[in-house]
């Protein structure tokens, strides 16, 4: 009779377990934004296989090419599922060393294409796959965004959200592209006699250091102040001697209020963050056309957060 009882019950703990994965599985597929399956057979199986090179030759549909350039950017299910079994939280800044918030949006993105430094340790392999996934994500965009709004061939709703997470997750990696370099500044506007940007005291520490790795996904507001302290600079240096203490005056009042960088240096320091904004624009009209709630699409509105202020902290973005 025991003998009995604890095979009933071993079983039931066995489909239990296969009913929390099958749950799992369902959400993470509401509302089509996974990368889905084609009604052809050779497509359809390309995309099984994860033989996503192939599935571009042979899929026809925009929305199957797209999934298959989304599938080679590491957003597929096989990934989603690697992905929800680890968390990624904001690191704690060694004590005395002033490296202020860190910003763990790109991690989770890296975490969800399987781009993170557990997975790939290598700084040079793991920034030439985050290069790589951006430019199919991308790939995948320009399949999709140019019919957002089309009247003669809409997007789906499946479509759509497929837009949507190839914007927000090619923004943040764009991001962590951009920013996320483990060079540290004191502060985002250059001081003294020549200026210069003070790295911030003890990053170059043991501790510091494991926390400050490059293209980590995981961007110190130090970080960003070490770009943009240095685009400043030499926007800056550009300028004759009496309009650089011009300048120089005008970011005194800009540190405290805020708002948009001078004229005379926003030019230089924003444009090379057009590809942002231009992905922030896209992403808002994306996101417009769906009603996001829950885990699923948690990271479209925590990249789209992210970049938003980020622009607006580096005064490009009102």
């Amino acid at each position: 009779m025991k003998k009995h009882l604890l095979k009933k019950l071993k079983y039931l703990q066995l489909l239990a377990r296969w009913h929390i994965f099958l749950v799992i599985f369902v959400v993470l597929s509401a509302c089509g934004d996974l990368v889905k399956e084609s009604d052809s057979g050779a497509c359809d199986s390309a995309i099984d296989a994860r033989n996503y090179d192939k599935a571009l030759s042979v899929c026809t549909s925009r929305k199957d090419k797209a999934s298959a350039y989304m599938g080679k950017a590491g957003y597929d299910i096989v990934n989603l599922l690697k992905s929800s079994s680890t968390t990624t939280s904001a690191y704690t800044a060694p004590s005395g060393v002033s490296l202020g918030t860190d910003d763990v949006t790109g991690a989770s993105i890296l975490n969800i294409l399987q781009l993170s430094v557990s997975v790939i340790a290598d700084d040079t392999t793991r920034a030439a796959a985050i290069m790589s996934a951006k430019n199919n994500l991308d790939s995948a965009s320009v399949l999709l965004h140019p019919y957002l709004s089309d009247i003669s061939s809409p997007l789906t709703i499946d479509e759509i959200f497929l837009n949507t997470f190839a914007l927000s997750f090619a923004m943040q990696l764009e991001q962590i592209i951009t920013y996320d370099n483990a060079t540290t500044s004191s502060s985002g506007i250059p001081s003294g006699n020549p200026l210069a940007c003070a790295e911030v005291s003890g990053a170059d520490g043991a501790d510091a250091s494991a926390m400050l790795k490059a293209m980590d996904g995981h961007l110190w507001a130090s970080e960003r102040d070490g770009m943009q302290c240095a685009r400043m600079k030499v926007a800056i240096d550009a300028l004759s001697g009496s309009d650089q203490a011009a300048v120089l005056i005008e970011l005194a009042t800009w540190a405290s209020a805020g708002g948009l960088l001078p004229t005379a240096i926003r030019t230089a320091v924003c444009d090379p963050l057009v590809s942002m904004t231009t992905y922030l624009g896209k992403l808002t009209d994306s996101v417009s056309k769906l009603t996001l709630s829950g885990d699923n699409t948690k990271a479209i509105t925590d990249s789209q957060t992210s970049s938003d202020t980020l622009l607006k902290t580096v005064g490009c973005k009102e």
